[in-house]
């Protein structure tokens, strides 16, 4: 019977904890986020960061929202952000990327 941890298995974790954390924090700290999704999860090497996450959000149009001008459906952004989190999983720092 081996005892030994597996470090795949590991990584695989660390990598679902570090998703997880991204998008909670992202649904948090952004005002009515209707959907966020991580698109992608990465070790880093270098600086204070362990883990990079790119993930894409769905917010209500802003323009539309700020003159309260009502739709028949939603009219959302979809915005492209950027999440570095240490090896603790704390937030170091966020980004938006690009708006689409």
């Amino acid at each position: 019977m081996n005892t030994m941890p597996n470090p795949e298995h590991a990584c695989r974790s660390s990598i679902v904890e570090a998703q997880a954390v991204a998008r909670e924090f992202l649904a948090d700290a952004l005002s009515d986020v209707q959907r966020v999704d991580i698109t992608k999860v990465a070790p880093i090497t270098s600086g204070a960061a362990t883990w990079e996450a790119e993930a894409d959000v769905w917010q209500p149009n802003a323009t539309l929202k700020s003159l309260g001008i009502e739709t028949g459906r939603p009219v959302l952004d979809h915005n492209h952000y950027l999440v570095r989190l240490d090896a603790l999983l704390n937030v170091l720092e966020y980004e938006l990327r690009e708006s689409f």
